[in-house]
């Protein structure tokens, strides 16, 4: 990629003019072709993908609009990024679910089962279900966060022998969820 050092005139500049497009990262002016449209018809996914992209947008906006929010994302924005485009970048990446580990769930009250999850900005909360075998909720709950894992504490004994599914969810601050679904013989 070239680079130009222009005069003061076009600092600033953002925008459509002729054939080139203007914007602005951080403190450069990048200038480049217009976009062109192909003519042909979306893909369902490129349909899918514009309105996951329209939703972090509006997200994006509606973070520099809440206070609270804002300085939350200013504290994780670095100096060649703003907060719109920290919020957006959430907002389009959904947390991942890294391990469920069942091996000490034996069906006892107080049984624990631990998830790892991850998010390119945070995981704010994490869900556990344990589900039969028809898929009917026995029990349902949120895991604590500590040194780095949620774990969440059995409050329901299942019979031995008993095959149930743990299905996990995990959140981050826009609201995008991840799930991932075990079944486990106790």
């Amino acid at each position: 990629m070239a680079k130009a050092i222009l005069s003061a005139m076009f600092s600033g500049l953002r925008g459509r003019l002729g054939g080139v497009v203007f914007r602005q990262r951080g403190d450069l002016t990048i200038a480049g072709p217009r976009p062109r449209n192909s003519g042909r018809a979306s893909t369902p996914n490129q349909v899918a993908h514009r309105e996951r992209f329209r939703r972090a947008a509006a997200y994006g906006q509606s973070v520099l609009a809440d206070p609270a929010l804002r300085a939350i994302y200013e504290a994780r924005t670095g100096q060649r990024s703003n907060v719109y485009r920290t919020a957006l970048t959430d907002a389009i990446q959904s947390p991942v679910i890294d391990t469920l580990e069942t091996e000490a769930f034996r069906g006892a009250i107080g049984d624990p089962i631990v998830v790892r999850a991850h998010d390119d900005f945070a995981v704010t909360g994490v869900t556990v279900a344990v589900k039969d075998a028809a898929g009917t909720t026995l029990e349902q709950g949120v895991a604590q966060a500590a040194a780095g894992a949620w774990t969440y504490a059995a409050t329901r004994s299942v019979a031995p022998g008993t095959t149930v599914t743990i299905e996990v969810t995990a959140v981050d601050q826009p609201g995008n969820a991840t799930s991932l679904s075990r079944p486990v013989t106790v």
